[in-house]
Parts: structure tokens; sequence; C-alpha cells
């Protein structure tokens, strides 16, 4: 397992950027609104829309090559995790769990001075999917000094 304090700081309310890649390498991006870890392993759990990012969706599907990055928006503390995932679509308590996010997330950002009606354009949870992301490494992507150090990989 990848760590207490990077499992605790993805299922605080933190921005949630995925990044996937067609066959060709052409590059997506989506927003997941809502992630978890399982105790147990090293993969988490992430709710996106379909209805909202459909390529990265089928990225996903085709290939599932996945990054993503979570950032605290009051600081940008931010973690890249990279690995290989599977979609189906979401169970109603996942879905429920995505729901409390937003509106956590909604509430930072309106404490950080964001007007709602620009803050819930991105957080979409319209025709749920839940990405299962086995994480291979972990790297440090806050601004500065050691933005892009690998701190966790499954390989030595």
């Amino acid at each position: 397992m990848f760590g207490d304090k990077i499992a605790g700081f993805i299922g605080s309310p933190v921005m949630q950027i995925i990044g996937s890649s067609n066959a060709a390498r052409r590059p997506e991006i989506g927003r997941a609104v809502g992630a978890w870890t399982s105790a147990e392993s090293d993969t988490i759990d992430l709710v996106t829309s379909a209805l909202q990012w459909p390529e990265t969706i089928a990225n996903l599907r085709e290939n599932g090559r996945i990054a993503v990055t979570f950032a605290r928006p009051a600081d940008y503390v931010s973690y890249q995790l990279k690995g290989q995932a599977t979609i189906r679509p979401a169970e109603s308590h996942e879905v429920e769990r995505s729901s409390q996010y937003i509106v956590a997330m909604v509430s930072t950002q309106m404490r950080l001075g964001l007007l709602p009606e620009l803050i819930m354009p991105v957080l979409s949870n319209r025709d749920p999917m839940l990405i299962t992301m086995r994480v291979a490494s972990v790297f440090v992507q806050t601004p500065g000094s050691h933005a892009g150090e690998r701190i966790w990989s499954t390989t030595p």
C-alpha cells in the first residue's frame, strides 16, 4: 500500500484530474468526483461522469492506461498516481460517496472565493461510472524542487 498519508489526501476534498490516452497516444483529460482507497490493496476507486467525459471513458475501456492528479485547491499540494484501470457503472452507494465529495468540494472552493456557478459545471456524476485503478506508482506534483519525484512504486 502507498501509505495512509496519500490515502487520506486522496479521500479529502481535492481536485481529481484523470489523464488517459487513446491507441494513438492522443491525451484526454476528465474529472473524477470522489475517490477512496482500499485499505488492503493498492487500488483506488473513483467516480466519473460518462456523460461529461465520454472520451476518457472510451480510452479507459480501450487500454486502461490512467494517471490521476490529486491537488488541494488551497495550496496546490499535489500527487499524481499512475496505473491501470477497469471501469463499470457505479452502484448507488458509490454514487452517494460521490455526491458527498461534490458537496465538500463546492464548500471548499467557495471558502476560497469561487462562485458555485463556476465550480458546478465540472463536478458532475451524471451517468456515473466507477473506475478502479491499480496503482503502480505515486509522484509528488506539488510545484517546487520535488515535483516529479517518485515516492512509491510497485517495482523497485
